[in-house]
């Protein structure tokens, strides 16, 4: 059995088939299933999907893309305290310059911060994990993370579709956070990721797809969805040498323990 730690079912990409995309997945083995919100609707839908197929969970979060965008705390809060919802997320900073959009302002820089801290503070109060996004914006947001649980105390969680040196690891690791791998890891361009995870420790290991976005080869070029969890798997247990069952019941282990899921 495997756990896709991170997958967009509330996204309009699966709207018209998302009764067979859950059911292709789990024939593949993918079991388990988290959701994360981006804004407050997208959490919504993700709580709602929740309530729909049994194995679904719910993350729920305002990802740095819509920071300039309004939003009720108390509302986002709670989403947060819905049964079904294992965590704060995906939430965290971006500086990358995206193609035909404007640089992130320095204003908007400062927001980014203020509403990733608004947010670990609620997963802080509610005992819930965090999914972390970070692109560009390493240093800062480790100082950001770090400050925080110096100041209020540990969190655990995920940085997902991890991007960092061999050194950025270790200092995530340091802080006692998992590690998310996604099908970006399959593409001949992306080789220092292939390196970089024979460095995670097993017990920080997550598997993840961020569907409908980074599909596997021999997928690439078509919509991710969970069941293609299993060509990323298959791809890294090569990688690092051990068989595909060991490494299903590793990685499983690890998400069910972090998110405390049933």
């Amino acid at each position: 059995m495997f756990v896709d730690t991170h997958c967009h079912l509330n996204f309009k990409a699966f709207k018209k088939d998302l009764n067979e995309v859950i059911s292709r997945a789990k024939a593949a083995g993918v079991k388990k299933i988290i959701v994360p919100g981006a804004k407050i609707k997208s959490s919504k839908r993700a709580t709602k999907i929740t309530s729909e197929y049994e194995g679904v969970y719910a993350a729920v979060g305002v990802h740095p893309h819509h920071a300039n965008e309004e939003f009720d705390l108390a509302e986002l809060k709670k989403l947060a305290e819905d049964k079904n919802t294992v965590a704060i997320g995906e939430i965290g900073l971006d500086r990358h310059q995206y193609k035909d959009y404007p640089p992130t302002s320095q204003e908007e820089q400062k927001r980014q911060v203020n509403i990733f801290l608004q947010q670990l503070k609620i997963a802080k109060d509610l005992y819930l994990p965090v999914i972390i996004h970070c692109r560009e914006a390493q240093n800062l947001l480790l100082t950001v993370l770090s400050d925080f649980m110096n100041k209020n105390g540990k969190l655990k969680g995920v940085f997902h579709c991890f991007e960092g040196d061999e050194d950025y690891l270790m200092k995530v690791i340091d802080l006692g956070f998992y590690i998310g791998f996604d099908g970006n890891m399959t593409y001949q361009e992306n080789k220092k990721s292939a390196q970089i995870i024979k460095k995670v420790p097993l017990d920080r290991l997550l598997l993840e797809t961020d569907a409908p976005f980074l599909t596997p080869l021999p997928y690439r070029g078509s919509r991710n969805e969970p069941g293609h969890l299993i060509k990323t798997a298959e791809f890294i247990a090569s990688l690092l040498k051990i068989r595909i069952s060991k490494l299903a019941k590793i990685t499983t282990s690890n998400a069910e323990g972090l998110f405390m899921l049933k």
